[in-house]
């Protein structure tokens, strides 16, 4: 697999499939308990991405999805302004398309790693408010020529954690200062404004076209294995 294909993955393990949650009514809750969560959860996931059955491993990774990610609101923030601006049978069928899209672009991945190639290392835990931000250094075992560097000192990530109905979950994603939160939301207005006047029906037909693409790719992928 090359370096970025495995960095790309990488930042999908940690960022929860590389999407926020954002939460109602946040509670309270210890350093320790995000520590262990982050642990936890890193753990798990690298053994289902380390793992030789693919139909298995993509049902536990949807699983992931559906379990610790706020689909409905991640959706809504990355839209940000255009939201009020839908009519409800557009907001109905972003919601829709937005949820294959997910799921389509995680898939879209290199999703094959060999045990030992990603490890992490949690470096520390600071309380803001009511979220957890657990500072993390991953490292991705080189197996190209001819490395960067940089990359070799390991890549720092910050992810947000926040308690939901005493449940844990992802609230945003850093990597180098850059939010993934923002990122999401900045490649949602581009394809906007390269429609014709901020057209939502536009917008919603360019992401429809896209999500196809990419589950036409996908299985491409799979029926070549």
């Amino acid at each position: 697999m090359k370096l970025k294909h495995c960095l790309y993955l990488m930042f999908f393990l940690l960022g929860a499939l590389l999407l926020p949650t954002v939460a109602f009514a946040a509670e309270n809750f210890t350093s320790e308990e995000a520590r262990t969560w982050a642990d936890s959860k890193g753990r798990e996931v690298l053994n289902i991405l380390t793992s030789e059955n693919s139909a298995e491993k993509y049902q536990k990774l949807d699983e992931i999805l559906q379990n610790d990610i706020d689909i409905d609101h991640a959706a809504r923030f990355v839209i940000g302004k255009y939201w009020k601006q839908m009519t409800e049978k557009q907001r109905t069928e972003y919601m829709d398309i937005f949820k294959k899209y997910t799921a389509a672009l995680y898939k879209s991945y290199p999703l094959d790693i060999e045990k030992g190639a990603v490890t992490y290392a949690i470096d520390k835990v600071l309380a803001d408010k009511q979220l957890q931000n657990v500072y993390c250094t991953v490292y991705v075992k080189a197996i190209e020529k001819n490395v960067d560097d940089a990359s070799k000192g390991g890549i720092h990530v910050i992810f947000s954690l926040v308690k939901n109905d005493d449940k844990i979950q992802v609230r945003d994603l850093k990597i180098t200062e850059t939010s993934f939160l923002l990122a999401y939301r900045e490649r949602f207005y581009k394809i906007l404004h390269e429609d014709d006047d901020d057209d939502i029906d536009w917008f919603l037909e360019d992401l429809k076209q896209i999500t196809a693409d990419l589950e036409k790719e996908n299985a491409k992928i799979q029926s070549s294995k």
